[in-house]
Parts: C-alpha cells; structure tokens; sequence
C-alpha cells in the first residue's frame, strides 16, 4: 500500500511538472497576484503574509530566494577589479509541496514544514530577496511573490506592508488577495 502511495505521488509531481513545461513551452506563465506579503512586526522580526486563492487554503511551496544585487556600473577603468572573485553561494529555502497558507517569521518557516535552507537566514544589506508561492493545482495557473532588500523593509512605517504591488495596509493588501481571486 505505501508503495502505491508513493507512485500516487510521483504521478501528481510528474504531472505538475508537465504543466509547468507545458507553460513555458507555450510561452505562458502562471498569473502573478498579490497573494504575498513582507512586513516587520512589533518585535522587530520579519515576517511574510502567505495567502491561496484556494477554498482549502493550500499554496504551492513558498520559496525564498536571496540573490546578490548587482555591482554598480563602473566608470573607471579598474572597477572590474573590485568585483568579488567568487560569486555568494545560493540562499534562501524553499518547502516543497503543498501546504496551508499562514503568518510565518521570515527566516524561520514552521518545522511542519520541512523547509531546506541555504545560507545566513537574516536580512543583510546587498542582497535581493524574493518570496513566491505557487497555484497548487496541477495546472499551476497563478503565482504569488514579493521582491524587496533589507532597506525596503527598514523604511516601513509601522502597521505597513510590502506586496507585489508596493507598500500597503495590511487590511488593504488582504482585500486585493482577495479580489485577485
């Protein structure tokens, strides 16, 4: 029996990943909505908002990617030599799976979650950071994400949030996931 499970499982994977290459092939890609949000609360922990457009509240991962940002263009003529020789190493974590969207510390996903994780978990200066969550449908047709660095979240009034779309009200950005549903 666990070994049907288990091929029951392997088919959903294959077929979701059929679906994705199926999109990318056709040049589509799932619809970007407000479902993501990053803010700092009272305590001074990051935090992120994750919301489904799903009736059983389900999303696809989330994932955490930290990227450096990009050198400044030069204009001497030895600024190449200024460059780190080695790129930083990839960052982040990511869950794999579906799971119900909740309210999680930034850098600390639930345990429940079994998330692998790359590098520092702490907001550092120089680095993007992206957010994102999936359809978890098998057709994968919207995706939700933010993109913001360390100063983003810093400049943050109390009570504010950062989302697809820009800084919010917490309740503002509650009412566009749910209208993007």
């Amino acid at each position: 029996m666990a070994h049907g499970g288990g091929r029951a499982v392997r088919a959903r994977g294959a077929a979701a990943l059929a679906a994705v290459i199926a999109l990318t092939a056709t040049g589509c890609s799932p619809e970007l909505r407000p479902l993501v949000a990053v803010y700092v609360d009272e305590h001074g922990t990051p935090r992120a908002l994750l919301r489904s457009c799903e009736d059983d509240g389900t999303i696809r991962g989330p994932f955490l990617d930290v990227r450096p940002d990009p050198p400044a263009t030069a204009t001497e003529p030895d600024a190449a030599s200024t460059a780190p020789e080695d790129p930083e190493p990839p960052a982040g974590w990511w869950a794999e799976g579906d799971r119900a969207a909740e309210d999680i510390p930034l850098f600390s996903p639930p345990a429940h979650w079994d998330v692998e994780t790359r590098g520092p978990q702490t907001l550092r200066p120089g680095v993007t950071y992206e957010l994102s969550l999936g359809d978890p449908g098998e057709y994968y047709a919207y995706a939700g994400e933010v993109s913001f660095t360390a100063a983003d979240l810093a400049a943050l009034p109390p009570g504010r949030v950062l989302a697809l779309d820009g800084e919010t009200t917490r309740d503002a950005f509650e009412e566009r996931a749910r209208d993007s549903c």
